[in-house]
């Protein structure tokens, strides 16, 4: 599969987690944002086999901090959209001698070195999906090579993405989790190795953040939740 690489697109602080507004301030919002992107590049760089991590993004915070952890740095334009720069990078980076890339949202708290290292091993070129638990998004999309489909983010994308391979008869799979064991009437499957769990669940709503907080690990971002008292005030409220 040649180089491997990572993408990771991330918001800028005003525009991430903005389905929290009603229970963590903008501060709150983007403190946890920046945990969360942490936690995920910690995972991404503990892979075997990934040649490097790339953030994507145009705020100078996140910036820095692809800077910090030694990422690479891929500037969007926001007229782009997530789909039209996600497709940029790619293309930037098969130009860099990647051979694989997978994007991977930065609002992943339980990811593990171990989800994305199942991922690869179910990866055989082509397309491999990881749909989010809830709502159909992508939680995970694997290319072989980078730019073998047009992203297609946004509501039922995991469908969508799919169905892009399928119409460029390009080989595709899927990989079920233990939330979202199944796509019905997709027309293609690849059962995981083991259930890439750490992709199940991305933090979009307040409910999310409540499943965090109960969580008995959940790395840097539940432990943000834990010591700056959110998750002792969404506690009280229930």
């Amino acid at each position: 599969m040649g180089a491997i690489w990572a993408l990771l697109p991330v918001k800028a602080p005003g525009q991430a987690k903005s389905r929290l507004a009603a229970a963590l301030d903008e501060d709150e919002r983007a403190s946890l944002a920046r945990h969360l992107t942490r936690g995920v590049i910690t995972a991404l760089q503990g892979v075997r086999g990934i040649t490097g991590v790339a953030l994507l993004g145009s705020d100078p915070q996140a910036r820095e901090l692809a800077r910090e952890a030694g990422c690479r740095w891929l500037a969007d334009d926001p007229a782009l959209g997530l789909s039209g720069n996600a497709d940029a990078a790619l293309v930037t980076l098969a130009a860099a001698g990647a051979g694989t890339v997978i994007i991977v949202p930065a609002d992943l708290p339980l990811l593990g070195a171990a989800d994305v290292e199942a991922l690869l091993a179910a990866h055989a070129g082509g397309v491999t999906v990881v749909p989010a638990a809830s709502d159909g998004g992508t939680n995970a999309l694997a290319m072989t090579p980078p730019g073998a489909i047009p992203c297609r983010y946004g509501p039922d994308s995991a469908r969508l993405h799919l169905e892009a391979a399928r119409q460029q008869g390009i080989p595709a799979r899927y990989l079920a989790t233990a939330e979202h064991p199944g796509l019905p009437g997709v027309w293609c499957q690849a059962p995981a190795p083991g259930p890439p769990a750490g992709f199940a669940r991305d933090l979009d709503t307040v409910d999310d953040v409540r499943w965090l907080c109960a969580q008995p690990g959940g790395g840097a971002a539940r432990q943000y939740l834990e010591d700056s008292g959110i998750c002792a005030r969404l506690r009280a409220r229930d």
